[in-house]
């Protein structure tokens, strides 16, 4: 079974964060991802694995108290 990538686009709109968000933890490769050609495709697992590690303290949305 071959797993499901995805844009930039849609990793952004998933973790709700901006694309600056996003490109700075890919490049500091917290989130894993693959570049193909010009493309950068990050694994549905490299996002599920992200949001399962994250220590980073903050809250999970907005709404918390």
């Amino acid at each position: 079974m071959v797993e499901q990538m995805l844009t930039m686009q849609e990793a952004k709109d998933l973790l709700r964060v901006s694309y600056r968000t996003l490109h700075r933890l890919v490049s500091n490769n917290t989130i894993q991802s693959v570049k193909v050609g010009r493309v950068i495709r990050i694994p549905q697992s490299a996002l599920r694995k992200f949001a399962q590690d994250d220590t980073s303290g903050g809250k999970v949305n907005d709404y918390q108290q």
